[in-house]
């Protein structure tokens, strides 16, 4: 009998609250290496909180939480996150930019956080990473003078000049016109592409999760409530996951 494959990401039986909140009780999920996962679900519900888990810019309150073999939910030291962190990517739903340091400045940032690189170095990874986002030439410009869609995608440039193992979206459409929306897929299918990464999707937007994801993770009620193919979770037994994602308004108390 050969051994099955280990999950590269897993949470197990994992809680969290905040005060009297509880946003998780007995959270699971594995992710495979290589593939996409969307978490999908109400606004709400602590698909963001997940992920920030994983990183660990939030502690859990029980449960465990892997990575690559190694129980990062018993570190109790924010190094010890480190060399997990030099591997994953986290793209933020606002970007988040640092206003005061040019689009060059803010990409070659994790550079120097993390790596001992000529300046040389740095400027043709940043060309390079522009280039794949479509915004080459844009280096000297600050972030107030970039639009919406734009700064989503020189966030996206920011996330893959280490080129890391995981890449975390949270919410990567939010707030983007629909040829935005459009434009920001199409980007995150390249960089799969071309980094052959592993991805976690935080969304509610249901047209790109289908797009994106080999697989989509339903979440309510403080759990994951459904995992597979996104067209299955549409024919789910379940009335919640068909009821969303079918949009139907008359679940919507239920969330």
């Amino acid at each position: 009998m050969t051994e099955s494959i280990k999950p590269l990401i897993s949470f197990k039986n994992v809680d969290k609250a905040f005060g009297t909140q509880v946003v998780f009780e007995d959270f699971s999920l594995d992710v495979s290496k290589g593939e996409t996962i969307s978490i999908i679900g109400p606004s709400g519900v602590g698909k963001t909180v997940s992920i920030k888990l994983l990183i660990g810019l939030l502690d859990a309150d029980d449960g465990e939480i892997w990575f690559d073999g190694v129980q990062t939910s018993a570190f109790t030291k924010d190094e010890e996150y480190f060399p997990m962190r030099r591997r994953v990517a986290m793209v933020f739903q606002g970007s988040a930019l640092f206003d005061s340091l040019t689009v060059y400045e803010n990409l070659t940032y994790p550079l120097r956080e993390q790596f001992r690189m000529k300046e040389s170095e740095m400027k043709s990874i940043v060309e390079e990473k522009l280039e794949w986002v479509g915004l080459p030439g844009t280096e000297e410009k600050m972030p107030a003078e970039l639009s919406g869609g734009m700064k989503k995608r020189i966030g996206l440039a920011r996330a893959i000049v280490t080129n890391p193992e995981v890449i975390l979206y949270d919410e990567p459409t939010a707030g983007l016109d629909p040829i935005n929306t459009h434009r920001i897929a199409d980007l995150i299918l390249s960089l799969q592409e071309r980094l052959k990464c592993t991805s976690i999707v935080v969304t509610h937007d249901i047209s790109s999760a289908s797009r994106l994801s080999d697989r989509a993770a339903f979440m309510y009620d403080k759990k994951i409530k459904a995992v597979g193919k996104l067209e299955d979770l549409m024919n789910s037994t379940d009335k919640f996951v068909r009821g969303f994602l079918a949009g139907d308004p008359s679940l919507a108390e239920s969330f």
